[in-house]
């Protein structure tokens, strides 16, 4: 009987760690399928570009901001104020 009790131990928890792996090894196989990684490869290629284009915006934001407080700091007039006269406004 103890016998038979342990054999039925060992068939159940082999059975329950196969069914386990197996199923690991089915998900691994789909996320390298190559629709799964083209799409995984969109995904990032988007989240990129997104990324590039507000570091650009940053970017522009704090190059406006710097020359502004360089033009403050040193006198230095905007080119659209220079050739139009301090006196009038810029067209818009």
């Amino acid at each position: 009987m103890k016998r038979v009790f342990t054999l039925a131990l060992g068939l159940g928890a082999g059975l329950v760690i196969g069914a386990y792996v197996v199923r690991r090894l089915d998900d691994a196989s789909r996320a390298m399928a190559p629709t799964s990684l083209a799409g995984q490869a969109g995904r990032a290629a988007g989240n990129l570009a997104e990324q590039a284009r507000a570091a650009l915006e940053q970017g522009r934001l704090a190059a406006a901001d710097r020359e502004g407080e360089l033009r403050g700091q040193y006198e230095v007039p905007r080119v659209r104020d220079a050739l139009h006269g301090s006196d009038r406004p810029a067209p818009s």
